[in-house]
């Protein structure tokens, strides 16, 4: 698939999300089927005023990606108010020089990779819980532009210490 072509479907995508403002805690997902998985394909979205990885599970979705007859549900589309995201909950100076620093030292464009969640901050494999679920905190930031949103993901200590559980 062409670049232009993939960074339209993986927007598509994107734009089926429930966008939180508030950093979560939680189990990582197949970014169009939502199902948990341990591992993913990771894709990097650089359009639309995102900035992100998206993951796909291996053995559905990115396939099904690849060959181009993903189903994407449009009935979910959603379309963020770019001016009120991130009113509600408010980072800290030291956590949003640290995301810019992240985001700032990702590619516009990479080959996909399969791969084990990562924390942005430390680079690690993010921990598998009691329950054999990968889980890190995921976060929303806003970029300083206003318009640019990005998904990071930290371990739970990298998140603490970066505040991200107030």
């Amino acid at each position: 698939m062409e670049q232009k072509q993939e960074q339209e479907t993986l927007l598509r995508i994107v734009e089926t999300w429930n966008l939180s403002e508030k950093p979560e805690y939680r189990g990582f997902r197949c970014g169009n089927c939502q199902e948990y998985k341990n591992e993913a394909w990771y894709h990097w979205v650089n359009t639309g005023d995102y900035k992100l990885p998206i993951h796909m599970c291996n053995n559905t979705c990115e396939p099904a990606f690849q060959n181009g007859s993903i189903q994407i549900d449009e009935t979910k589309r959603t379309i963020v108010d770019r001016k009120t995201f991130g009113n509600s909950f408010q980072f800290s100076k030291k956590a949003q020089h640290r995301f810019g620093e992240i985001v700032a030292s990702w590619p516009e464009y990479k080959e996909p990779e399969l791969k084990a969640y990562i924390c942005d901050d430390c680079e690690k494999e993010l921990d598998i819980d009691t329950d054999g679920i990968r889980k890190g905190y995921h976060v929303w930031w806003k970029l300083p532009d206003n318009k640019t949103l990005a998904e990071l993901h930290f371990h739970k200590h990298c998140g603490d210490s970066l505040n991200l559980s107030h």
